[in-house]
């Protein structure tokens, strides 16, 4: 069974843009600026947006880079559908395509899709994604999820990512303290 390389797991974002309307200033950043600042946590973070394919390949050829080990949590938020992200509205982008891109670049990684439905797909094609790209584990929601609760459930999430390096484990004890709101989120992890 593989495990993540140490406790501390510092958070790689890409974040797609949540509205047509750039006005709108919806953002999942200020969760990663509170963590970052939180006295129990600490969470250092690099937030970058994207809304191309062509953006996400070459931040995941940067992710990818030596300097970048210790964020071992990749977070992709976008708006998604089952099997996909969407990194506009008629840019959709599947998981295998996905797993094209980041091919062996994400070994030690845990790649959390913070996207609605994009998980809403059979355990098989996960777990070909993760022997693809060599994560630890790929987690993410079944069923569209509203944008504050998915979001504070993610801080939980890595919150619980720091106190264990085995995801068995990190998600025991997600049952144990949040299984209520991972039921009703239809959140679902998969690893190796």
């Amino acid at each position: 069974m593989k495990t993540a390389s140490s406790y501390a797991k510092q958070i790689f974002c890409i974040e797609g843009d949540w509205h047509p309307d750039l006005r709108q200033k919806d953002t999942i950043e200020n969760a990663l600026r509170f963590m970052e600042t939180a006295s129990g946590t600490k969470i250092q973070y690099i937030h970058r947006h994207c809304s191309t394919s062509e953006e996400l390949r070459n931040r995941i050829e940067e992710y990818s880079k030596r300097r970048y080990n210790q964020f071992s949590i990749f977070y992709l938020a976008f708006h998604g559908v089952p099997n996909g992200l969407k990194l506009s509205p008629k840019n959709i982008l599947s998981l295998d395509e996905l797993a094209e891109m980041a091919e062996n670049k994400l070994h030690n990684k845990i790649l959390h899709l913070g996207s609605c439905e994009t998980l809403n797909i059979d355990r098989r094609q996960i777990k070909k994604f993760l022997n693809k790209t060599g994560a630890i584990c790929v987690s993410g929601f079944k069923k569209e999820v509203p944008f504050v609760s998915s979001t504070l459930f993610d801080v939980l999430y890595f919150e619980m990512c720091q106190y264990y390096k085995q995801m068995h484990i990190i998600e025991k004890h997600m049952k144990n303290y949040y299984g209520k709101l991972m039921k009703e989120l239809q959140f679902v992890m998969v690893y190796q």
